[in-house]
């Protein structure tokens, strides 16, 4: 098989050598044809130069643009039609790409599934990732064991159909190509991979970057399956309207009557957005 092995790169001057030396290694003995594109996204440190003395092709950002458009650039750039992204500190073992590589012959998209203590992190964190999970599976409809690993295989073919619209050039891009392949009815395997403590910092914010990812949920949610966002949401002033009718009937007085027609109006509304959105998706087909 043959692929390109894009690693994006944001002031990782300690890992990225290692990084590139490790896949080198890996590839070459497991004989499958690849190539290692290291874009540098407006690194501060020596990062450029440490890649520079790789055996890697290594394109520069004049300004940091984003984890999303650096692998969107090393695409652009790559010579082969199977992408590989993995990242530059040392997190994901390069070991591991081969057998993901085997596994795209038969999936649209191969994602590595992150296990062990330094996946789970703090306890803080671990509850706030798996509701997030659950929404995705929800708007998706599918079981996704792990929606943002940095190392997974898909075709840069396959990608080119999925809409722009929605495509994110920031730290979420894994999230968005994770929920755009399953939502537009592409396969997905994940393989369960070791997930190693990184060299140097990370560069993730973890509230804006939560918050930017929450909103691409959403909004794919809402271009493929509009009814899945909008019922819920029409949901909750129905209950309320059925609690006021409830407590003015209860209590033989019209008082709750006018905030319990007011909510029962308000979810009419939600809901004939909801299908709005859905006959302008069906029209758009």
């Amino acid at each position: 098989m043959e692929a390109t092995i894009v690693i994006p790169a944001y002031n990782e001057e300690k890992g990225i050598a290692a990084v590139v030396a490790e896949i080198n290694e890996v590839m070459t003995k497991s004989g499958h044809v690849f190539e290692v594109v290291v874009v540098d996204d407006g690194s501060t440190d020596a990062t450029l130069k440490a890649a520079r003395g790789t055996s890697a092709r290594v394109i520069e950002h004049a300004v940091n643009r984003g984890y999303g458009q650096s692998i969107l650039t090393g695409m652009a750039e790559a010579r082969h039609d199977v992408i590989v992204t993995i990242d530059a500190d040392s997190s994901y073992a390069a070991q591991d790409i081969p057998k993901l590589l085997e596994e795209s012959q038969k999936f649209a998209m191969v994602i590595g599934q992150r296990t062990g203590a330094q996946y789970r992190g703090r306890l803080l964190k671990y509850p706030a990732r798996v509701a997030f999970r659950r929404l995705a599976e929800y708007i998706s409809g599918e079981s996704i064991p792990d929606i943002n690993s940095g190392l997974r295989v898909f075709r840069k073919s396959a990608y080119n159909l999925l809409p722009k619209a929605h495509e994110c050039r920031g730290f979420s891009f894994s999230t968005t190509t994770t929920l755009l392949f399953l939502a537009a009815g592409y396969s997905a395997r994940f393989v369960p991979v070791e997930y190693r403590h990184r060299s140097g910092d990370s560069k993730i914010n973890y509230y804006r970057d939560t918050l930017r990812a929450l909103q691409i949920l959403l909004e794919i949610g809402i271009h493929f399956n509009p009814l899945k966002i909008v019922l819920p949401m029409a949901l909750a002033p129905l209950a309320l309207s059925a609690g006021f009718l409830a407590a003015s009937l209860a209590g033989g007085a019209a008082l709750y009557l006018t905030p319990a027609v007011l909510c029962f109006g308000l979810a009419l509304l939600i809901f004939g957005i909801g299908m709005i959105l859905l006959q302008i998706k069906v029209s758009g087909r």
